[in-house]
């Protein structure tokens, strides 16, 4: 299924998707790539075989380089676990190597990564990679962003599309090539700070949070974490967090069958109600029509052109 996918991005963009398919049971879902991608896992607990590479476990959070032409095989963990995968994908229009394992050394020797996306991408994302739990708060601030484009189709859309899929790339890339900076106490610059509470309501935001929890774990007083998280952020801790429920919520509601009582539990609201009347104010619908909305807009695709 395609929830959302802009095309004509220009290049060496050729497409964001957002797409979901379901394991068979007693089977897999294989495809013969022939996209230069990167996915990003929205919800997933599966094992991804990638020939001449090896056998993964992809869950939730996830990113995977694909820059080779290669036979892919997802199957689920193991029998009564969720069968389902959400996953964004980005295709470039660059042509993908021919071997898994090959490296793009041809480049040409005045060719500069700074100056051309296109070599950019070949020069940083030129061999499969497998990177664990790295939508990091940053990269699912841009995931939500394009989310947004994708449903509202401002004018614009597009141009915002392609400079959010400029900037995902350059995370990944970064990701691929960069060391995490020093996390003791010491070291933690605001910005630092931040994203260590950002890290944190990622991955906490199912269950009640207080301020007072937020500021222990990175070893700051309430009132110090309050103050430079709305001045480098423009928002408030529990306005972010509200914003990544809702984000969580959404997918939910786009690609399960529960109920909104479940929804408003697996995404940290206290009650259906106090779900029902953010979702309404924040998204300017409620969850019902926004599901329904969703399913009409949803492109069925042959099995093999999934992920």
């Amino acid at each position: 299924m395609t929830f959302h996918s802009i095309e004509r991005l220009g290049p060496p963009f050729a497409s964001l998707s957002e797409l979901g398919f379901v394991i068979p049971v007693e089977g897999e879902v294989a495809l013969r790539n022939e996209e230069r991608k990167i996915l990003f896992y929205l919800q997933a607990d599966a094992m991804l075989e990638v020939e001449s590479v090896g056998t993964f476990r992809i869950q939730s959070g996830d990113i995977v380089v694909v820059p080779c032409r290669c036979a892919q095989h997802t199957r689920i963990m193991q029998r009564g676990q969720s069968a389902k995968v959400h996953v964004l994908k980005v295709v470039f229009t660059i042509p993908p190597l021919a071997d898994p394992g090959a490296r793009e050394d041809g480049l040409s020797a005045d060719a500069n990564p700074e100056s051309d996306l296109e070599v950019f991408i070949r020069h940083h994302l030129q061999q499969f990679r497998h990177l664990p739990g790295a939508q990091t708060a940053a990269v699912r601030e841009i995931l939500r962003a394009l989310r947004r484009e994708a449903e509202e189709l401002l004018p614009g859309s597009r141009h915002r599309v392609r400079a959010l899929a400029i900037n995902l790339v350059v995370h990944v890339a970064r990701m691929v090539h960069a060391q995490r900076p020093p996390t003791h106490a010491g070291a933690m610059v605001p910005a630092w700070l931040v994203n260590q509470v950002k890290e944190y309501l990622l991955r906490n935001y199912a269950r009640p949070l207080k301020l007072g929890e937020i500021a222990w774990h990175v070893h700051k007083s309430e009132e110090h974490v309050a103050r430079i998280f709305r001045k480098l952020t423009g928002q408030t801790i529990f306005e972010y967090l509200r914003m990544v429920r809702l984000e969580r919520a959404k997918t939910l509601l786009i690609d399960s069958d529960k109920t909104l009582t479940e929804i408003a539990r697996l995404s940290g609201f206290s009650s259906l109600s106090l779900f029902s009347r953010t979702f309404t104010h924040n998204v300017g619908r409620s969850a019902t029509d926004y599901r329904r909305d969703r399913a009409q807009g949803v492109h069925w695709d042959p099995p093999n052109a999934s992920g």
